[in-house]
């Protein structure tokens, strides 16, 4: 079972003319370069993940994510607000900017938390099966990616030990 109650299959967003085309482009690699996860990365390689984005909307109430269910998107809050959820109690709210979602795309791990929507939501999202066709055609980002889990994994590693 994956994310219920989307009843999606995540799709690049269609190309449209000129002028349209070249301000979402920029916007969705200004978010990009923002994400954690994709730190580091040059603008051509941000360019070529954003171009296999895709955009969705949801209303208030709506659950993007569920705890406990595998998941194959990773999001990043274009406009509106999300709780997040464990086990029942809200532990944190995304916003504009805030990304989640990362461990989905990159392993089959269920998802640790719910997201849901409190206000209209615009999210930019990415799918783990065209990010790992462009890591698998552009080894340099994979290994940037790598370069950045690590970072993340060691920092959490010294907090607990501290």
């Amino acid at each position: 079972m994956t994310e219920p109650r989307i009843p999606w299959t995540h799709k690049p967003t269609g190309r449209v003319g000129g002028h349209d085309r070249r301000a979402r482009s920029a916007g969705r690699l200004a978010l990009l370069a923002e994400a954690p996860l994709f730190e580091g990365l040059a603008k051509t390689e941000l360019r070529r993940i954003a171009k296999v984005s895709g955009a969705r909307t949801f209303d208030p109430g709506d659950e993007l994510v569920k705890e406990g269910v595998p998941g194959r998107i990773f999001y990043i809050v274009v406009e509106g607000r999300a709780r997040i959820v464990r086990r029942g109690r809200t532990i944190g709210r995304a916003g504009p900017g805030d990304s989640f979602g990362e461990m989905a795309i990159l392993t089959t791990a269920p998802r640790s938390a719910s997201v849901v929507a409190e206000t209209p939501m615009e999210v930019l999202t990415l799918s783990g099966a065209d990010l790992r066709t462009i890591l698998l055609d552009e080894p340099r980002i994979a290994v940037r990616l790598l370069d950045t889990l690590a970072q993340r994994l060691a920092d959490l590693d010294r907090r607990f030990i501290a």
